[in-house]
């Protein structure tokens, strides 16, 4: 078996790496939260993070977790398109009617000793006592109050399967994407459902994982958020565990690198789980020795830097235009975090309104997110480093 055959490591979005460093305080935290449901106290968890942190990993190990304790899950990534009101709702109302469908559909089965194929049509699920009314036939009544029809009613279906299952778990990703804008208020509405449900002792629980600007859009949707939920920040590995992250698994691979490349990573990588992957699997790919000299490392480093603006930042950076990347470019030449308005607008000569406008947009496309008032980050870790190496490409091709 090649070196390569026995490469460790897995950058990807959302795939579970060898070794998960530094997040059991995390999986911790998730897996009390189920326990306190159960005791009665309805409490919700926020992932919140930059872009590489491994939020979507740890909602996989969620799942894992939620089967072991017996609890249901539905899972769903979001987008744009989630914050009309309509489609919003549809996709909350399917979730919920598939997993009480799925409990019904099980008890059912036991009683008549047959397998089940599939779920039933939406028209079908009344005669199961499950409720299922799409929200564009009844548009008289606000959403809000919608859910909680649906969420109170559909609960008793699950009620019934107590001896199945605990309750419902709701995972859902990229939930940065919906916000409210009027005349639209999916966030409010999902809130004050789901907070009426809960205090009725509907066993439901929502995890939602995102960039950082969800915490805004949700505190913006409803003030009592802070009482719903469980706030986990998931950022960048500590030293030890960054190492831990990139040791381990080397090691079971018999395959070593020389300890002044892991510190090279740990230095340029910063500790953010995906690139710590994927300077791991560039080396072992590119090398193809079981022994990794700092050398080499310096041999094939800017071949790596060059691969990873290709395959991680540079499509990113091609879908703002070009008034956008020139507020990027003079961001980067700012700082990398909580970047005055003020500062980015005489840097790059854009007057107020517009530079707000291209700020907005920004945050749309994900590149930057509101840190506090008037300051902006990047979404993106190393994201800044990126545009750097561009604005002194530019200088270079231009000398």
């Amino acid at each position: 078996m090649s070196v390569r055959d026995r490469n460790p490591f897995r950058p990807g979005n959302g795939i579970v790496p060898p070794v998960l460093a530094g997040r059991d305080a995390v999986l911790g935290s998730f897996a009390r939260l189920l326990d306190e449901n159960l005791r009665g106290l309805p409490r919700n968890l926020m992932l919140y993070g930059l872009r590489g942190t491994g939020k979507t990993v740890l909602l996989q190990v969620f799942r894992q977790i939620c089967e072991e304790k017996g609890w249901l899950l539905m899972e769903r990534e979001f987008n744009e398109r989630y914050r009309d009101e309509e489609v919003f709702a549809e996709a909350l109302l399917q979730d919920l009617t598939a997993a009480a469908s799925r409990i019904s559909l099980v008890k059912r089965a036991k009683r008549v000793g047959k397998e089940v194929a599939e779920l039933l049509k939406p028209e079908e699920l009344e005669v199961l006592g499950i409720r299922y009314k799409p929200f564009y036939r009844s548009r008289k009544i606000h959403l809000e109050d919608h859910l909680k029809n649906h969420l109170v009613d559909n609960w008793k279906v699950l009620a019934r399967a107590a001896d199945e299952v605990h309750g419902l778990v709701f995972l859902y990703d990229e939930f940065h994407t919906v916000r409210d804008i009027e005349p639209n208020f999916p966030l409010a509405s999902l809130l004050g459902g789901l907070a009426h449900a809960q205090r009725t002792g509907c066993r439901y629980i929502l995890v939602v994982s995102g960039l950082p600007n969800m915490k805004t859009n949700m505190k913006e949707a409803k003030t009592y958020v802070e009482r719903m939920f469980r706030f986990e920040e998931v950022g960048n590995l500590g030293s030890e565990d960054a190492k831990k992250a990139i040791e381990e698994p080397i090691a079971k691979a018999g395959i070593a690198f020389d300890p002044e490349v892991i510190e090279a990573i740990m230095r340029e990588t910063r500790g953010y789980p995906y690139f710590l992957q994927f300077y791991g699997y560039y080396l072992i790919e590119n090398l193809n020795r079981e022994s990794v000299r700092f050398s080499d490392y310096e041999k094939v480093h800017t071949g790596m830097l060059e691969e990873l603006d290709r395959s991680f930042f540079e499509d990113r950076f091609e879908q703002a235009s070009d008034a956008e990347q020139d507020v990027l470019l003079a961001m980067a030449k700012l700082g990398e975090q909580n970047v005055k308005t003020s500062d980015i607008s005489r840097k790059c000569k854009q007057d107020y309104q517009t530079l707000m406008s291209i700020l907005n947009r920004l945050i749309d496309k994900n590149l930057i997110y509101k840190a506090r008032k008037g300051k902006y980050s990047f979404a993106l870790p190393l994201f800044r480093d990126f545009l750097l190496r561009k604005l002194s490409k530019s200088k270079q091709n231009y000398a």
